[in-house]
């Protein structure tokens, strides 16, 4: 089986698909992709720098993202496709171009949560970002799972900066105090999560965050909340993309149609 994660765009103000190679590579040093090759596209190349992230930078990104699945579909080389980035950019889109299943992180990580519990909570970095996502999984149905959405208050691209400085010494990382302070917000909203909105599972959204989830863990414990389910999003988004693969199952042309649907609806 042979997968590709796209992530969501490059930005031309910090080379930051470093990340997701090391993510990856932590999943396979854990034995998660056994029997699987996962190839990286870093994505289209965003203009704007901004760590703004709003429905304008959404749009964007998602139409960006569209045409990057249609060029690595119509290559033929991968059994299936994972969108990056906690915005689930272009999925609906993506779907509707490609014949190949296409799954996100957020959209795989509320169905995982839901194997291992019944109220989940998503961490974002910003707050535009919680609103979003919130909106996200009203529109998949599946709000009803979401207790809460939380955020940190530090960019994306701040914590990218940060992480850069390190992306070859893994294990000096935490002594660094600002990372080991974004650690602490990030174990501190898992708890309060699960004090305060009674969630099970604790889903971490944005790319830089999944580089703590080993040390998230090991803060959870040591504090007595070894309870916590820990999703990390693009951990969930592969494992939906290879269940859906050895399933033989592709998305549904009525559920999103193109131009060539065939069995018309007499009503929707």
């Amino acid at each position: 089986m042979r997968l590709l994660v796209i992530a969501p765009y490059q930005n031309p103000a910090l080379h930051w698909g470093w990340i997701l190679h090391e993510i990856v590579g932590d999943y396979r040093r854990k034995g998660q992709l056994e029997g699987v090759e996962v190839d990286i596209d870093e994505g289209h190349l965003l203009v704007s720098s901004s760590a703004v992230r709003d429905e304008e930078f959404l749009a964007e990104v998602s139409l960006g993202g569209i045409k990057k699945v249609r060029e690595c579909f119509e290559k033929g080389k991968h059994d299936a496709i994972i969108i990056s980035g906690a915005l689930d950019p272009g999925f609906i889109g993506s779907r509707t171009v490609s014949r190949i299943p296409v799954v996100t992180c957020i959209h795989s990580s509320v169905h995982v949560a839901s194997l291992t519990g019944e109220r989940c909570s998503i961490l974002m970095a910003s707050a535009q970002g919680a609103l979003m996502v919130r909106h996200v999984v009203e529109r998949y149905g599946l709000s009803h799972k979401v207790a809460g959405v939380r955020y940190l208050g530090h960019t994306t691209t701040y914590q990218g900066g940060l992480l850069s400085k390190y992306k070859d010494s893994k294990e000096e990382r935490y002594k660094n105090p600002e990372i080991s302070k974004i650690v602490d917000d990030v174990t501190a909203q898992a708890i309060a999560a699960a004090d305060k909105e009674h969630a099970d599972t604790f889903i971490l959204g944005c790319e830089p965050m999944l580089t703590y989830e080993d040390e998230v863990r090991r803060r959870l414990d040591a504090s007595g909340y070894q309870e916590i389910q820990l999703i990390g999003s693009l951990s969930a988004s592969i494992a939906m993309a290879k269940a859906m693969v050895e399933m033989k199952l592709v998305k549904s042309p009525r559920a999103y149609p193109g131009s060539t649907l065939k069995l018309k609806q007499e009503y929707y």
